[in-house]
């Protein structure tokens, strides 16, 4: 029997750069303070060292690699949510909106920094890669970080002169300096009092407070290690994405795409054309009630409050039915919509309708906001309707004109939120 048709290919013997090491150590620390962050009463200064360590081991990692101006977008926002979220500035967002807020954009940073957004740049593919950065990547190298340590201390015993002691001279500089620093900084802070009242009260905002009791010190540690664990999977996993696999699975969703393009045109013009009319008509039987907060006219029976609520959720419904039909109608037509004049115009329609729900909304919104001024719901509740009424926008002129607009939109919501983070 020819045994070669069981042979199988060897798989190469792991690696570790030292780079790979210093950020599988820095991490160690850096986890510890993100559970301290996220599990201690006004933790939440911990959060700009924790962006700190996290930047140090993505840039380190890439290092070599030119960043995108896509990628500046993303860690500027990420930068300024952790300064809202850490500093306390944010009076739109709260605590754990923002939380969430930081958590979305570190991952898509680090993905974009490193290269592993499936079509390369943001765009229609968002789902997928959302599941890779929160799922895939990091829990498929979850022992990664395990991997780069043992691989770091192997290669010391076998000689360990040179390059491969190199990561533990970089680490005691680092914390070398760092002291040096504080010492120098407290030395000018004994000649001048206000230099060391302001010093004082900036370390201050960043000191970490030890607990004496043991038992919640280690269960923080314990806590820290898996989380160390996800954060090396992602910043060293997506470095080390396998293109082929990354290009495979891109490959398979366009192909599911290309199957479920089998519902005939035709039906979709008649599904269009009766939302166009049915949206029409609630805007003649409905004008009054939809278009009074312009003429600063409430309905009979509302108040201002009830007023502009029941428009922004009116809004919301709306938009996730007609987003809803549109992906529909572009993905299942067996003919794109830029091939056929009159899908175009009925998918032009809908969106044109869609933003003057919008703009009704906002409207409704303004007035409550005139009458009692600005409050974070109020705020957050506009930032959505302008999110929205933008997409739109994009939207239309996607179709238009066959430009990407999906990376534009996310741009703008996620800019616009991260502005949001600093009033």
């Amino acid at each position: 029997m020819n045994e070669a048709i069981y042979d199988r290919p060897e798989e190469a013997p792991f690696r570790a750069s030292g780079r790979e090491l210093c950020c599988a150590l820095v991490l160690y620390p850096a986890a510890y303070l993100y559970i301290r962050a996220g599990l201690t009463i006004n933790g939440q200064r911990l959060c700009l060292p924790v962006a700190g360590l996290l930047l140090l081991c993505v840039e380190l990692l890439n290092r070599g690699r030119r960043a995108t101006a896509e990628s500046a977008v993303w860690f500027g926002c990420f930068a300024a949510c952790v300064c809202g979220l850490s500093l306390g500035l944010s009076r739109v967002w709260d605590n754990f909106q923002l939380t969430l807020f930081v958590h979305g954009l570190c991952v898509w940073w680090v993905l974009s920094r490193s290269g592993a957004l499936l079509e390369g740049e943001s765009g229609h593919l968002l789902p997928a890669d959302a599941f890779n950065g929160l799922i895939r990547i990091p829990f498929g190298n979850f022992f990664l970080r395990l991997r780069t340590l043992r691989y770091g201390v192997k290669a010391r015993r076998k000689g360990g002169e040179g390059q491969k002691r190199r990561p533990l001279w970089i680490l005691l500089a680092a914390v070398l300096c760092g002291a040096l620093f504080i010492r120098a900084a407290r030395l000018l802070s004994a000649a001048d009092s206000g230099f060391g009242a302001f010093f004082e009260g900036f370390l201050s905002r960043f000191r970490l407070e030890i607990s004496e009791n043991v038992a919640l010190n280690l269960f923080y540690l314990a806590l820290s290690i898996p989380v160390g664990c996800w954060l090396f999977g992602l910043i060293a996993g997506a470095r080390r994405l396998d293109r082929g696999a990354a290009e495979r699975q891109r490959a398979g969703i366009g192909a599911f795409l290309a199957r479920i393009r089998r519902v005939p045109c035709a039906l979709w013009y008649v599904a269009a054309g009766a939302f166009t009319l049915l949206y029409m008509a609630f805007f003649f039987m409905q004008g009054g009630y939809l278009f009074g907060a312009f003429t600063r006219t409430l309905p009979e029976g509302f108040i201002v409050s009830e007023y502009a609520r029941q428009g922004f959720f009116e809004l919301c419904r709306v938009m996730a039915v007609n987003f809803t039909l549109l992906w529909l109608m572009t993905r299942m037509a067996e003919e794109g919509a830029r091939e056929k004049k009159l899908f175009l115009v009925l998918c032009m329609a809908l969106l044109a309708e869609s933003m003057v729900f919008a703009v009704i909304a906002f409207s409704k919104l303004a007035l409550y906001i005139s009458c009692f001024g600005f409050t974070p719901r109020r705020l957050q509740s506009t930032w959505l309707v302008c999110v929205l009424f933008a997409g739109c926008l994009l939207w239309m002129t996607a179709l238009a004109t066959g430009k990407k607009t999906f990376r534009l939109w996310m741009a703008f919501s996620a800019i616009s939120l991260s502005v949001l983070a600093l009033v």
